[in-house]
């Protein structure tokens, strides 16, 4: 398979659809914020090490990252809790990703034991309180050896006012946890292998976005 590490495919504009009113798909068309929200998905996508046997997104959404895993991996799953599997299906379809989506909770969802060699979370976990209980999930269907990347803004005064300034108010609302708790979370079960943060010239404390990768122990 030819090696597509770091390479973000971003579908023409209208191909995919917001799957409700805060999903962020519009704004990685915008002249210059959209390059911010690119360069993000970018720098995580640049920490793994393809290709993976098979790859569950968490949190797909519009499908706007489902062409880009399915360059990574043979088998592209999805999971989510508000988009239309067949909806997202039939779009991502059209531009060459087969995926095996569904709507739910990732806890409670059936999925085999160590189905998964990587599982991807971006922009997902910062939405959810019990980091714990996440990283327990990921344990189970991960294979041994199996990694999980997770992208997440920072959590705080600074960047509810940077959200403002991009037309998206009433930010902590939405953003519950930071990427200090999902360490911490990860802790039991996992190794922190690689993390990295934009804009990667500021030290990690200033940092407005966090990748990070996990390896299961």
């Amino acid at each position: 398979m030819e090696n597509y590490r770091g390479r973000f495919i971003l579908p023409e504009e209208g191909v995919l659809m917001p799957n409700n009113q805060d999903d962020p798909l519009p704004y990685y068309y915008k002249p210059v914020v959209g390059r911010i929200f690119q360069a993000r998905i970018e720098q995580g996508l640049s920490l793994l090490s393809p290709p993976y046997g098979s790859i569950l997104e968490v949190g797909y959404g519009s499908g706007l990252l489902l062409p880009s895993l399915c360059r990574l991996g043979d088998y592209v799953a999805g999971i989510d809790l508000a988009s239309d599997p067949e909806v997202v299906s039939r779009a991502v379809r059209g531009l060459g990703a087969e995926c095996t989506l569904k709507k739910g909770d990732l806890c409670d969802e059936l999925f085999p034991q160590m189905k998964f060699d990587l599982v991807v979370a971006m922009s997902v976990l910062e939405h959810i309180d019990d980091l714990d209980k996440v990283f327990r999930r990921f344990y189970e269907i991960l294979k041994p050896g199996g990694c999980v990347l997770v992208g997440m803004p920072r959590v705080d005064r600074a960047m509810q006012a940077a959200f403002s300034m991009i037309g998206f108010r009433g930010i902590e609302r939405h953003h519950v946890s930071d990427y200090r708790q999902c360490m911490e979370a990860a802790k039991e079960g996992f190794e922190l292998a690689s993390r990295a943060w934009l804009p990667s010239w500021l030290p990690e404390s200033l940092g407005l976005y966090f990748n990070m990768l996990f390896i299961r122990k």
